[in-house]
């Protein structure tokens, strides 16, 4: 008995260090994708920041489910976007590129642009006061994206898609010629044209063979507490991601030799620990996961 509750114990230790280890798959960040107006049905143009929208939501959603990159919160990337003053979507020049890698911690940057999202044909049946119908019409979509490194603002990656479907007899409102927007017909049609790109990206992702950064600086200190909320000054700049664990340690007395008075040193005591939960330039913030944590005190990663 006793020796398989040391075993289990073993086990639960030796997971506990997997979960806690580094996770050394790149980063990437998807921002806004240009909706080319020209290309849009005239009732979905209203609607260009809803097609980008679902368009980062389906991105996000086929590249975690593959697994080859972490994608950066879409949140925090507009935080950190509006506090730079930065506007990003289509065509990310170099520099910008370049920068958002720095203060998010990304390797890469997705982006790319709707060439096309409309009804192929102009023959319609028109009803009164309420719309028209199209009949045996096709919805159609065309895509083009682009992969960046942002260590050199390069762009390494290009893709186009395009897809479509058929309707019959459809009936579309229309008041003052605009027409109702529903997000299903962004999913209908780009859907299998992003799971066909994420395929691709995934691969191609693995054979640049491109991992995130070791942590520059691994030791800083706690500069205010609130609650169970803990900021330290160590953060993007630092190579610092979100999930990282610091082990908290508290400074002892400091040991003074009696005969030259030369300052020996001090005991360290680990007294907690804390999660990263959002990372800014030069600091972060975590949440206290265990034990105790005070101003002062050293923070560090082995």
């Amino acid at each position: 008995m006793g020796r398989r509750i040391v075993v289990t114990f073993l086990i639960l230790l030796l997971f506990g260090s997997l979960i806690q280890a580094r996770d050394t798959r790149p980063r990437i960040a998807i921002v806004n994708f240009d909706v080319d107006e020209s290309g849009l049905w005239i009732g979905f143009r209203p609607h260009k920041r809803e097609i980008s929208d679902a368009l980062v939501a389906l991105f996000t959603t086929a590249l975690v489910e593959r697994g080859a990159v972490r994608v950066f919160e879409r949140k925090r990337l507009d935080e950190i976007l509006k506090e730079q003053n930065l506007s990003m979507s289509g065509n990310v020049d170099p520099a910008t590129a370049v920068k958002i890698g720095k203060l998010a911690g990304v390797q890469y940057i997705l982006t790319g642009k709707v060439t096309r999202f409309a009804y192929k044909g102009q023959s319609f049946d028109a009803f009164f006061k309420i719309g028209f119908s199209l009949k045996r019409k096709k919805l159609q979509g065309r895509l083009d994206i682009r992969l960046i490194r942002t260590d050199t603002g390069e762009v390494v990656y290009v893709d186009k898609g395009s897809g479509e479907k058929k309707f019959m007899n459809l009936r579309i409102a229309s008041i003052g010629g605009g027409t109702d927007y529903d997000e299903t017909m962004v999913n209908d049609i780009f859907e299998p044209i992003v799971d066909q790109m994420a395929d691709k990206l995934s691969k191609k992702i693995q054979e640049l063979k491109i991992e995130s950064p070791e942590m520059t600086v691994k030791q800083g200190k706690i500069i205010a507490v609130k609650g169970n909320i803990v900021y330290v000054n160590l953060g993007a700049r630092n190579g610092v991601q979100n999930g990282d664990v610091f082990t908290v340690k508290k400074k002892g007395e400091v040991l003074i030799d009696p005969d030259t008075g030369e300052e020996l040193g001090a005991e360290m005591t680990t007294v907690g620990s804390i999660k990263v939960v959002e990372v800014k330039e030069k600091y972060s913030k975590c949440k206290l996961i265990s034990g105790a944590a005070r101003k002062g005190y050293i923070v560090s990663r082995e």
